[in-house]
């Protein structure tokens, strides 16, 4: 599994010309699951440790003296996540000018999965998950704040 995590100062997600999912400050999260993560990856203790990485890590500005350094998580701060299906994070492309996707994960498992994390993150995220639709063609607009992009992957976080 891997994740794509951007402090944003707001960030929408829209299909079809239609806002399905917006936020205000907080983290938007691009998620992938490769085919090494398999159909029974939620079953794994990394799956549950995504996500209380993406909720815990500490990318958020403090008060006082620590308000010019990364101190609160997003809990902490009281954000919002947003978070986008993102198969493409596991592109590879050593060979040629086009991209292969081989080792992402099948779809026909990887929809449900991706359901399943925003449902984990969603409990236990106090400021609230929105989401993007799993195959869809989406538009992602993002106010990236700082800018902070930090890159999550389960099989070097969690081997």
């Amino acid at each position: 599994m891997r994740i794509l995590v951007q402090r944003v100062r707001e960030a929408s997600v829209s299909v079809e010309g239609r806002v399905v999912a917006a936020i205000g400050a907080g983290l938007l999260a691009l998620v992938g699951f490769g085919r090494e993560d398999g159909p029974y990856f939620h079953q794994s203790p990394a799956f549950a440790g995504m996500a209380r990485k993406l909720l815990d890590l500490r990318i958020f500005p403090g008060q006082g003296d620590a308000a010019h350094k990364f101190h609160c998580s997003l809990q902490d701060f009281g954000g919002q996540a947003l978070l986008a299906p993102q198969f493409t994070l596991y592109a590879d492309c050593r060979k040629g000018r086009r991209p292969s996707f081989s080792e992402a994960g099948d779809p026909v498992w990887a929809a449900g999965m991706f359901e399943r994390f925003v449902s984990l993150v969603d409990g236990a995220c106090h400021g609230g998950v929105s989401s993007g639709i799993f195959g869809a063609e989406m538009e992602v607009r993002l106010c990236n704040w700082g800018p902070v992009t930090i890159w999550l992957d389960s099989a070097r976080l969690f081997p």
